[in-house]
């Protein structure tokens, strides 16, 4: 075995779900490399589930604001900070994952190493120039968004949820390809500040792996404040003096319509990254 090549016990490439994998190994006192090309957290904390539910959260309250009208309660939300909002969820999400790396690079039993690592022979990962080796590698490097192959998408301007998440001026109008959790959520989030919204779902239910009644009750309520149009084929994107169109066609009719809108986002799904290393 070369010279330069250092051993651990356990490889963890992620620290998203392979965080808590850290904790395990700290307990054990083995030696560990943990892998990261992105920040500390991976997928959930800084691209998903974590910011993604304090924006949703902060949308519940914005509607049940304004259903306290229903209620006798007499109550406007009078302005929306959008530029504060996006800021304040950052911040929270960036603290958490500050605190993480600051974390890790205490443990003298961990070293980190942030890039891209890429797997050259059996238990054999060069990183940053470096080779490293372990008898235990465990692959948790969590996902990116999956792009569908859609005629025109390459020459057009559109964000991914990972962008979303960092747009710090609000669009006026969104279009939104995907019906899945991602869409539905970017979908309440952007409708609750004043965006308008259209979903453009290739299923014939939103979340289609929920319960169809829950699906076309959903529907039903985001319905009332966004345009959600379900079972249609995206077959076309084109961009011109800065605003987007979606050309789609229903998958049971067969017949073709057009959205417009100045901010596109695709969210119809996410794909492993397990293909990168």
């Amino acid at each position: 075995m070369p010279k330069f090549m250092k051993e651990y016990d356990l490889i963890v490439i992620g620290s998203g779900v392979g965080m808590r994998l850290l904790g395990l190994a700290h307990e054990q006192g083995i030696k560990v490399a943990v892998i990261e090309r992105g920040p500390m957290g991976g997928t959930c904390l800084n691209r998903g589930c974590i910011p993604t539910k304090v924006l949703t959260y902060l949308a519940d309250i914005i509607m049940q604001a304004e259903h306290l009208n229903d209620l006798g309660v007499k109550i406007k939300v009078e302005e929306i900070d959008y530029p504060g909002i996006m800021k304040r969820m950052r911040e929270h999400v960036d603290g958490i994952s500050d605190k993480q790396m600051k974390s890790v690079d205490e443990d003298e039993k961990i070293d980190r190493y942030h890039g891209t690592g890429v797997f050259i022979e059996d238990y054999v990962i060069e990183i940053n120039g470096e080779r490293i080796t372990a008898p235990n590698i465990i692959i948790a490097s969590g996902s990116r968004p999956l792009l569908p192959p859609i005629k025109g998408l390459d020459e057009v301007d559109y964000l991914t949820n990972d962008e979303a998440l960092r747009l710090m001026e609000q669009p006026q109008s969104m279009l939104i390809i995907g019906g899945g959790y991602v869409a539905t959520e970017f979908g309440h989030f952007f409708s609750a500040v004043g965006t308008d919204v259209t979903i453009i779902g290739r299923n014939r239910y939103l979340v289609k792996n929920e319960d169809p009644d829950v699906s076309d009750l959903l529907k039903e309520e985001l319905s009332k404040r966004m345009l959600v149009h379900t079972n249609f084929e995206v077959i076309e994107v084109k961009e011109k003096d800065g605003l987007k169109t979606v050309i789609a066609q229903n998958r049971a009719t067969n017949e073709m319509k057009e959205f417009t809108g100045d901010v596109l986002l695709v969210a119809a799904g996410r794909r492993s990254n397990s293909d990168l290393l």
